[in-house]
C-alpha cells in the first residue's frame, strides 16, 4: 500500500498545460455569450432603415401573400438581379413564426408579449440567422488558420471577437440585408479551402455549399472571388496535388444544386424572365460594367474605398497588418493565411476597379481580415497594448456615460435634451416610455463592460478584450435605450434632414441596383 506521503503528485509543468487547456473553453464560452449579445438587441422593432430593408421587406410580403419563393417581385417587377435565397428564407422564417403562434396553447398558458412578433419582425430573424452563420464560420476559420501541432490558443474566438469589434460590421449586421447570407457563404467557402490539405470530402462540402449560397444570395460576385482564389491556391505548395483536384470536384457536386435548380426553376416557369436574369442581369450587366462604367468611374470608386477602408475596417485591418510583424514563423507558414490574404486582395481589388461603390459590398471582406489579425492579438507588445486599453476605457467609458446621462435625463423630464446636434438628427417631441427589463439589460451590459476594463487591465493582451465589450455595450445602451427614439426619427422623414443619407434612385444601366455612395453616419 502507498502512503500518503509517497502518492504521486502533479508537477507544475502539468498544472500549467491543464490552465493553458482551459483557457480557451472559457474564452470560446464567454464569445459565444458575445455574439448573443451582439445579435439580439436591436435585431427586431424597429423601422426600415435603409432603402435595402424596404425593398427587402416588399419582396418578402409579396413572398407571403403569394407563395411564390422563386422570383423577388417589388410591385409588378421582378428583381432577378439578386437571387431569392435570403428573401425565401426570410418569408419561409415568417411564416413558419406565424404558424406557431396559431398553436393552440394549455388554458391558462400564453405567449408573453415580447415574442409577439409582427411578421417584419419575423422576417429580420433570417438576419440573425445568417449572423450566426457567419460567426459560426469565422470562428472555424480562425481556428484552422492557427493551428499548429494539432493544436491553437483560442484563435478561433479571438477572430470572431476581433470581427464582433469591427466597425463596418455594427454598421449592417442588425438590417434585413442580403449581404449578410452573401457574408456567411463566403465566410463556409473560405473555411473549405482552408480545410482542403487535410480533410477533402468536407473542405469540398464547404466550398461548394459556401460558394452556392453566394451565388443564390448575390449572383456572381461572391463565388467569383472565391474561385479566383481556388484556381490561385495550388500557387503553394499545400494546394499543388491531386488531391485537391479531388476537393474541386467534390465543391462542383456541393455546388451544383445551388447553381442549378433555381435558374432551372426559372426557365420552367418563364423562358424570358431567364433571359432577363442570364442577360441582362448578369453577362450584360459586367460587360457593360466592363466596357462603359458610366455609373461611377473607378478613380471615383477608388477614392471613396480610401476614405472608407480605415473607419469600416477598424480594428481588424491594423490589426491584420501587425500580425507578420508579431508571429512572422506562423503567419507565413499558415495555409489559413495564404487563403484569407489571397481573398482578400483579390475582394478589395475587385471593389476598387468596379464602377460601383458601396460600404455593404465590402462586408464579405471582414471575416478575412479578422481571421488574419487573430494571430497577433495575443503577441502584441506592451507598447502597442497599454495605449490601445486606455484609449478604449477612456472613448467607451465616455459614450455609457453620455448615453446613460442622456436617457436620465429623458426619463426625469419627459422629454429629449433640446440640443441642436441631437435636434438635427432625432425629433424633439418624442415620449419616452420606462421599460425595466430594458433598462435591467442595459445596466447588466454596463456592468459586464467595467467589470473586465477594471479586471483585465493593460499590459496583458486580455485587456484588448475591452473593445469588443464595448462595442456590444454601446450597440445595447443605443437599442435597448434609445432605439424607439431613433427609429421615430426614421418614421418620420420630415424629423431630420440627416437621420438618414443614402440616395435612393435607380439606374437602368445598372440592372435595377440600388445606387448609393451614403456617408458613415447614415448607412
Amino acid at each position: 500500500m502507498t502512503s500518503e506521503s509517497e502518492a504521486p503528485k502533479p508537477d507544475s509543468t502539468s498544472v500549467g498545460v491543464s490552465k493553458r487547456n482551459r483557457a480557451p473553453f472559457w474564452l470560446g464560452l464567454l464569445t459565444l455569450l458575445f455574439a448573443t449579445a451582439y445579435i439580439v438587441p436591436g435585431l427586431t422593432g424597429h423601422a426600415p432603415w435603409q432603402q435595402d430593408e424596404s425593398e427587402s421587406l416588399a419582396i418578402i410580403h409579396n413572398m407571403l401573400d403569394t407563395g411564390d419563393l422563386l422570383v423577388p417581385t417589388l410591385g409588378d417587377e421582378p428583381v432577378l438581379e439578386k437571387p431569392p435565397a435570403f428573401y425565401a428564407t426570410a418569408a419561409v422564417i415568417a411564416g413558419l413564426y406565424d404558424r406557431v403562434l396559431a398553436l393552440p396553447l394549455p388554458e391558462g398558458v400564453a405567449v408573453p408579449d415580447a415574442l409577439k412578433l409582427s411578421p417584419d419582425d419575423a422576417a429580420r430573424l433570417a438576419s440573425g440567422l445568417y449572423l450566426l452563420i457567419l460567426f459560426a464560420f469565422t470562428a472555424l476559420l480562425g481556428r484552422a488558420t492557427w493551428v499548429r501541432n494539432g493544436q491553437n490558443h483560442g484563435e478561433g474566438a479571438i477572430a470572431l471577437l476581433v470581427l464582433i469589434g469591427t466597425l463596418g460590421l455594427l454598421q449592417s449586421a442588425h438590417l434585413l440585408v442580403i449581404d449578410l447570407a452573401l457574408s456567411a457563404g463566403f465566410a463556409m467557402a473560405l473555411y473549405g479551402l482552408v480545410i482542403a490539405p487535410r480533410r477533402l470530402f468536407w473542405g469540398g462540402v464547404w466550398l461548394g455549399t459556401g460558394t452556392g449560397l453566394a451565388f443564390l444570395s448575390k449572383g456572381l460576385l461572391g463565388p467569383g472571388i472565391i474561385g479566383v482564389t481556388a484556381v490561385l491556391l495550388p500557387l503553394f505548395r499545400d494546394w499543388r496535388s491531386g488531391r485537391y483536384l479531388r476537393v474541386l470536384l467534390i465543391a462542383l457536386l456541393a455546388a451544383l444544386p445551388w447553381l442549378v435548380v433555381w435558374p432551372t426553376l426559372l426557365y420552367l416557369r418563364d423562358p424570358d424572365l431567364f433571359q432577363v436574369w442570364f442577360w441582362d442581369d448578369t453577362v450584360n450587366r459586367y460587360l457593360h460594367v466592363a466596357v462603359d462604367g458610366e455609373q461611377l468611374a473607378p478613380q471615383t470608386t477608388a477614392e471613396f474605398w480610401l476614405r472608407t477602408w480605415p473607419w469600416f475596417t477598424f480594428p481588424a485591418a491594423l490589426l491584420a497588418v501587425l500580425t507578420p510583424f508579431v508571429r512572422v514563423r506562423d503567419t507565413w507558414s499558415s495555409g489559413g493565411v495564404r487563403v484569407a490574404l489571397v481573398a482578400s486582395i483579390i475582394g478589395w481589388g475587385v471593389l476598387l476597379v468596379a464602377p460601383y461603390a458601396r460600404e455593404l459590398y465590402a462586408l464579405p471582406l471582414l471575416a478575412p481580415l479578422a481571421v488574419i489579425a487573430a494571430g497577433g492579438v495575443t503577441r502584441l507588445p506592451r507598447l502597442l497594448v497599454t495605449p490601445a486599453y486606455l484609449v478604449t476605457v477612456l472613448v467607451f467609458g465616455i459614450l455609457a456615460i453620455l448615453l446613460w446621462g442622456l436617457w436620465i435625463y429623458h426619463m426625469y423630464s419627459g422629454q429629449p435634451l433640446q440640443h441642436g446636434v441631437l435636434a438635427e438628427y432625432l425629433p424633439m417631441d418624442f415620449d419616452f416610455v420606462w421599460h425595466p427589463v430594458a433598462f435591467i439589460t442595459a445596466a447588466f451590459f454596463t456592468v459586464v463592460w467595467v467589470w473586465i476594463a477594471m479586471r483585465l487591465r493593460a499590459p496583458r493582451p486580455a485587456s484588448l478584450l475591452a473593445w469588443p465589450a464595448g462595442i456590444i455595450m454601446l450597440w445595447g445602451l443605443v437599442a435597448l435605450l434609445h432605439l424607439p427614439w431613433v427609429d421615430a426619427a426614421v418614421r418620420e422623414p420630415g424629423a431630420s434632414a440627416k437621420a438618414t443619407t443614402t440616395m435612393p434612385t435607380r439606374n437602368a444601366g445598372a440592372a435595377g441596383e440600388v445606387e448609393a455612395v451614403p456617408s458613415p453616419a447614415g448607412s
